[in-house]
């Protein structure tokens, strides 16, 4: 049976009041009584209500993480980032809550707000722009304190945590034509919105730097993430009448499935063609061949979310804290020189 305030106090001889101030080190208690009153609750194994505290402190001493689709589609992504997000909490004292499916209903957005469940809560994905701007106004007039992940959002009022997705993209397409690729598959991922325009950007900015003209056929849009389309986006790239002789996937998962499609098909990567991800999860590292990719810094990303998070809650009038961090370029098996002609 667990200890009590009402048992420290007849303990002590005291009043429950008094035990209750010592414990909470109020000013209007003694030195002597407080050193009185800890070391009895030490003595017994006193712990504190959480409930009781978070009422008293109007704080819960947790966060939401909000994922914007089931719990069964949770990708290795996610599962990288959460860690990251777990730890920075628990070395602050705060419990991470998943909450799925919900980024986009506004009632129960709503609800989990006036409940007061969580101090402040972290959204991943964010959606459409106009989505994701009218859910931040929410979360605002709901004085909940919220961070947007992993994508930037193009509003000086909403605070996110992203990669640069830009200089990802350039990055692993310099690679490509510095191994004298000159035709550079290239698959786009619109439903992913501002990381979608962030990549083709680096991936165009690449080419031109390098004097390579743009080929709007070999940029491709997936209508998916789902890795099972990475046959369909292969057989597109490789029906062209000129067909690229590399491929930059949208995600490692993509790429790794267009990697076994390509065994498949007796295609050697990378003699025949070069294959390439995006983002680095652990997975890709041990395909065979090891896979090409831009790894985002996925853990760091998490613990700088959930620790700008809590600048947001100790400072509630405070700005939005928008972050972008480096990516790193990974080279391995999967890429090699164009083939010879």
């Amino acid at each position: 049976m667990s200890v009590t305030i009402e048992d420290l106090a007849d303990r002590l001889g005291v009043s429950r009041s008094t035990v209750s101030k010592a414990l909470n080190d109020r000013a209007d208690v003694s030195d002597a009584t407080k050193d009185r009153v800890m070391q009895t609750a030490r003595e017994l194994g006193y712990q504190p209500s959480a409930a009781a505290r978070s009422l008293r402190r109007q704080r819960t001493d947790k966060i939401g993480l909000v994922v914007n689709y089931p719990i069964y589609r949770v990708s290795p992504f996610l599962a990288e980032l959460i860690p990251g997000m777990a730890t920075a909490a628990e070395d602050s004292a705060y419990n991470l809550i998943l909450y799925t499916s919900l980024a986009g209903n506004a009632e129960r957005i709503k609800s989990l707000c006036r409940s007061r469940e969580v101090d402040g809560i972290i959204i991943a994905w964010p959606q459409q722009l106009s989505e994701t701007i009218a859910l931040s106004r929410l979360l605002t007039d709901e004085e909940m304190p919220h961070v947007f992940l992993p994508r930037r959002v193009p509003h000086e009022s909403v605070s996110y945590m992203a990669s640069d997705h830009v200089s990802g993209a350039r990055q692993l397409t310099d690679h490509l034509i510095a191994l004298g690729h000159q035709r550079i598959g290239f698959v786009r991922l619109p439903e992913l919105f501002e990381t979608d325009h962030d990549r083709h950007a680096g991936y165009a900015q690449a080419l031109r730097m390098a004097g390579i003209a743009y080929e709007g056929q070999l940029v491709i849009s997936s209508p998916t993430s789902e890795p099972a389309i990475a046959e369909e986006l292969l057989s597109a790239f490789l029906s062209l009448p000129h067909p690229p002789t590399a491929i930059l996937f949208f995600t490692d998962p993509l790429a790794i499935r267009a990697l076994a499609h390509a065994k498949a098909r007796d295609i050697r990567v990378p003699d025949d063609l070069s294959i390439a991800g995006y983002d680095g999860i652990l997975s890709s590292a041990v395909t065979v061949p090891a896979l090409t990719t831009v790894r985002q810094p996925m853990p760091t990303m998490g613990e700088r979310a959930v620790n700008n998070l809590l600048k947001l809650i100790a400072e509630p009038a405070g700005p939005a804290i928008q972050e972008t961090l480096p990516v790193q370029l990974i080279v391995r098996g999967s890429t090699g020189p164009r083939p010879q002609v």
